[in-house]
């Protein structure tokens, strides 16, 4: 059952119309969406991980308010790259992408992506992939050629460059200095199926031996696992041209059904200092390398704090950002733990006065972050509405005996309620304890110190760390303890133990 409390329609941007438009799946309460996933022949960066966050987004969205959702992510596991890598580590290509879809699954469970409905690989659909192929030569939209490679005939499918904007004689235009190929009709046709090459690894099909072309696998793949039209299709906007718009006439073509996509959604490219991401610059930062130093609710708060279709730079500053964010909501958890784990209240008619306009507060907010959402996923105004929360929270708090009112606990419980599940839940933050949260954030602000030849740790976050390591200790727990007196040392605090207690100094 859909959610009751979604009262206005949902809008999203379609890339395809260009415009905010209603939400309307194909059936009322389900919603079928295709996210493209990474080509497996190295690790992830973080351009890649700030595409499957928003997917993650998508779906997150539609399930929390109810959607039965049907989601299909992809890895490709056959393309030039990956036979070139596997060639030059001396191993076969599937024993290659085995170990970096590994890998990547590694880094997408730190981030906190949910799993998707469906997994799917190139090489697990090629009889699907042949079969479609079929279809579109049947229906007289593609050609094979003397060598047994099949192209598309763009000139056939009338709606080609909707998506992308761009005309047949544009593209045309743009291929006018590449050395021409015989054996295609035109030079914006694209291949179906590749004979494969000497050395290539290859599959029979009734055209020739090879593999299939780099769009034709989530055509096959989509249509498999959610029909011949799906609601909605995300990728990055690198992906709209040439994969997306071909994806549409392949699909189009293979079954006559149109649009393939209702929704197409794109999130947008990601700059580093102000510079495009890429590996010749070499300013290319690895996923994992990341999510190992700030983990993963950093990386979900630096990536889902702007809108997705919002280009935006990465850089330090942007993570240091992130950090105070999210030390700001656990501090705020922080407090809400501790009043309604309080044993003792007592009633004060005017702090009892406060915390029901405090509840009023959470209503108002958890409307208002719904409202952002269904409006094409806007993140950032529904954090903008956790922390006018957090402000309304403290400035509750810091009223006279309004801790230790009854009243309190249950504004405390409705707090985190709000936080878990109306941010916790969609964008994956907020959703730890405290006590672990905080800890991490530490750790992370430490490393980013130390990265930059700073200790610059005040005098309160120094004796933090200290009654971290006394508890640690009283509990045995003597790994912890030394971790804490290393963090302390990476950043210049030397600290000292003796029968009187424990002393610090800056080094």
């Amino acid at each position: 059952m859909l959610d009751s409390m979604i009262q206005k329609p949902i809008f999203v941007t379609n890339t395809r119309t260009r415009k905010k438009e209603p939400f309307v799946p194909l059936t009322p309460g389900k919603v079928k969406m295709y996210s493209c996933g990474p080509t497996v022949y190295g690790f992830i960066h973080i351009g890649n991980l700030r595409a499957a966050l928003t997917a993650d987004l998508f779906f997150r969205f539609f399930k929390h308010f109810g959607y039965d959702v049907t989601y299909v992510r992809n890895y490709t596991d056959i393309d030039d790259k990956i036979i070139k890598r596997a060639n030059e580590e001396g191993i076969p290509h599937d024993q290659l992408t085995k170990k970096y879809i590994q890998e990547v699954e590694k880094d997408y469970a730190l981030a906190g992506l949910l799993e998707p409905t469906h997994k799917t690989l190139v090489t697990d659909h090629l009889p699907e992939i042949i079969s479609m192929i079929g279809s579109i030569l049947k229906n007289e939209k593609a050609y094979v050629a003397p060598d047994g490679e099949v192209f598309y005939d763009v000139r056939a499918f009338r709606e080609y460059g909707e998506l992308s904007g761009k005309t047949l004689e544009d593209l045309q235009a743009s291929q006018s200095r590449v050395e021409p190929n015989p054996n295609k009709h035109s030079s914006a046709d694209f291949s179906l199926w590749k004979p494969a090459k000497p050395g290539e690894p290859k599959w029979p099909s009734p055209w020739s031996e090879g593999r299939p072309g780099w769009h034709i696998e989530c055509s096959a793949m989509a249509c498999k696992w959610l029909g011949p039209q799906m609601d909605l299709h995300h990728g990055g906007e690198d992906l709209i041209f040439p994969h997306h718009e071909n994806e549409i006439a392949q699909s189009e073509g293979a079954t006559g059904v149109h649009p393939y996509v209702r929704y197409w959604v794109h999130n947008a490219f990601l700059t580093f200092s102000s510079e495009k991401m890429s590996k010749s610059l070499g300013n290319v930062v690895s996923a994992r390398d990341f999510l190992s130093a700030y983990g993963g609710e950093v990386a979900r708060y630096v990536f889902l704090s702007v809108h997705y279709r919002a280009t935006f730079d990465f850089n330090p500053e942007t993570v240091d950002h992130a950090v105070q964010a999210l030390e700001r909501i656990y501090e705020a958890k922080q407090k809400a733990e501790e009043v309604r784990e309080k044993k003792i209240a007592r009633p004060d008619m005017n702090a009892e006065q406060v915390w029901g306009g405090f509840m009023i507060d959470c209503d108002r907010a958890r409307d208002a972050i719904r409202e952002h959402y269904a409006n094409d996923l806007n993140t950032a105004g529904a954090l903008a509405e956790l922390f006018t929360l957090i402000r309304e929270w403290n400035r509750c708090l810091g009223h006279p005996n309004a801790a230790n009112t009854p009243a309190a606990i249950l504004a405390a419980n409705e707090f985190i309620k709000v936080l878990e599940e109306e941010i916790g839940s969609v964008i994956g933050i907020g959703r730890q304890s405290s006590a672990t949260a905080l800890k991490k954030l530490q750790e992370v602000r430490l490393l980013r110190q130390k990265n930059e030849g700073k200790a610059t740790l005040s005098d309160a976050e120094i004796e933090a760390f200290l009654q971290q390591r006394r508890d640690a200790r009283s509990a045995k727990n003597f790994k912890r303890s030394d971790e804490i007196r290393d963090l302390l040392a990476a950043s210049g605090i030397e600290i000292k133990d003796s029968p009187q207690g424990t002393t610090w100094t800056r080094k």
